[in-house]
């Protein structure tokens, strides 16, 4: 793995993990809805563990992707462990998106 491929990964797990840090520390554990920059960031538990799941199999993924040979039952176990990852944090996004519509816009405010 090349240094930029590094750098890439540690930069992606830890962004999404300093979110998830932020989205619990903001909102006091989950009891209340924290804004991040100026706007309302409901479901707050859901959203860190989408971060959580998105960090760990994007960025832990991709660092340990070339611990284990190609085809090898280590890098089968790892490639479905990061899908597994991934499909959490889609699952995780779509509840949150589906929980919490957004008002629409009145007459009045146009």
């Amino acid at each position: 793995m090349e240094s930029v491929d590094v750098v890439l990964a540690v930069a992606c797990l830890a962004a999404s993990l300093a979110m998830a840090a932020v989205l619990l520390y903001r909102s006091r554990g989950g009891t209340r809805v924290p804004r991040i920059f100026g706007r309302p960031q409901p479901l707050p538990r859901l959203r860190a563990a989408m971060h959580i799941c998105l960090g760990l199999g994007l960025g832990g993924g991709w660092l340990v992707k070339d611990l284990f040979p190609p085809h090898s039952t280590g890098d089968t176990v790892l490639f479905n462990a990061v899908r597994i990852l991934l499909l959490a944090a889609v699952v995780a996004a779509v509840l949150g998106a589906f929980r919490h519509p957004r008002s629409l816009p009145d007459e009045a405010t146009r």
